[in-house]
């Protein structure tokens, strides 16, 4: 558009030039000046030439007089580009000192001093000295019109040197102006995992996948990670119902077991109960079977459900001792033995043999106690002496 405007502009000029020449050379016209008693005459075309001479001397003149000083300036500005160069070269190699040495001084005539004021900075920090980092940014600072750059090198500083809590409301400021600034949302990503904000984290991981800082797969790991972070770190059964009904379904499907070992580590037994009946309804699950077991509270009604369960998978072992377990707390022990007697023949484990030990123990049969603790991979010690101590009595 603005290539054809000029071309217009030209053939107007032209077809001007054109229509005027002709005038002109008919009627040049005169002009008559007088000047320390002297009479000039000369005609429009010869002034207008004169005065173009004129312009053309003066700017000559002013030309030839700035040419010093520029080249001055250019000697300079190009000493200034080679130190600059030097610097970050050195920087580059490992070279601290020297390379913020040569940074520092490309600062005088470079037409950029923020950029030797930031690379001075990192040269600093290498050194470990973040003061002096700190330094050389506000000085940057000042030679800059949009202080950005510079706010995401200090910001980048802080979170190498292990300071990301100071990097993060940087961060949030630079966001909230910036909102997809790539540079900005990867330093957030990495300030919140080193600061173990994980509810920061979750908010920026799509932001981050949308913007190409991390493909799909490191989003789902980042994902995966924070939910189990979060729900370790969970102190409520409030928080936990918070961090549950954050996830999607699939998600809750994928982390209910999670879920259940951190219900029971709060004490969150009917949220763990409902969530298990409900999930053992669509599909069987051994470890919710395992979590049934271990459930603190309401013994009669465990047990009754736990029951029926029995009825529908009659050979499963993790069923058999989960029902075990349930009447070993009720102390119904001829139950409790044929069940796990029948877990014994397909799943030998250290914790049958225990509880089969512990059962014989309390029916005074100390002889097949004593074997099952044998038998256990981390035998009861306290266990073994107890029992072989009334033995020993016995055949006294």
């Amino acid at each position: 558009m603005i290539k054809t405007v000029k071309i217009c502009l030209l053939i107007l000029l032209l077809l001007l030039a054109a229509w005027l020449t002709p005038q002109l050379i008919k009627n040049p016209g005169l002009i008559q000046v007088e000047l320390l008693g002297y009479q000039i005459q000369m005609t429009a075309i010869a002034a207008g030439i004169l005065l173009a001479l004129v312009f053309l001397a003066i700017w000559l003149v002013y030309g030839l007089l700035k040419a010093p000083k520029k080249a001055i300036n250019h000697i300079t500005a190009n000493s200034s580009r080679k130190k600059f160069a030097r610097g970050l070269l050195a920087l580059s190699e490992g070279k601290w000192a020297h390379a913020e040495k040569l940074l520092l001084a490309s600062v005088e005539k470079s037409p950029t001093p923020e950029l030797s004021y930031m690379a001075a900075a990192r040269a600093a920090v290498a050194q470990n000295s973040l003061a002096r980092a700190e330094v050389h940014l506000d000085e940057a600072e000042k030679v800059i019109d949009n202080p950005l750059t510079v706010d995401l090198t200090r910001c980048e500083i802080w979170i190498k040197s292990g300071q990301a809590e100071k990097a993060l409301p940087l961060l949030a400021g630079i966001l909230k102006t910036y909102p997809n600034n790539p540079r900005a949302v990867h330093l957030q990503t990495q300030a919140s995992q080193q600061t173990q904000d994980w509810k920061l984290l979750q908010a920026t991981i799509p932001k981050a996948e949308k913007l190409a800082l991390i493909n799909h797969q490191q989003s789902n790991e980042l994902k995966t990670k924070v939910t189990l972070e979060r729900f370790a770190e969970a102190k409520s059964e409030t928080e936990l119902m918070e961090i549950w009904e954050s996830l999607s379904k699939k998600q809750q499907h994928r982390y209910r077991h999670t879920y259940c070992e951190t219900g029971l580590r709060l004490g969150a037994y009917q949220a763990v109960t409902s969530l298990i009946e409900k999930s053992l309804k669509n599909q069987f699950d051994e470890q919710m079977v395992t979590y049934w077991s271990a459930l603190p509270y309401n013994l009669n009604h465990r047990l009754k459900v736990a029951e029926k369960w029995l009825v529908q998978h009659p050979n499963q072992a993790a069923v058999l001792l989960c029902n075990a377990k349930l009447h070993v707390e009720k102390k119904h022990w001829d139950k409790a033995e044929s069940l796990l007697l029948e877990v014994i023949k397909t799943t030998p484990s250290q914790e049958v043999h225990q509880l089969l030990g512990l059962i014989y123990q309390e029916q005074n049969q100390a002889e097949k106690a004593l074997n099952h603790f044998r038998a256990s991979v981390v035998p009861n010690e306290n266990a073994i002496s107890v029992i072989e101590s009334e033995l020993n009595k016995e055949k006294l």
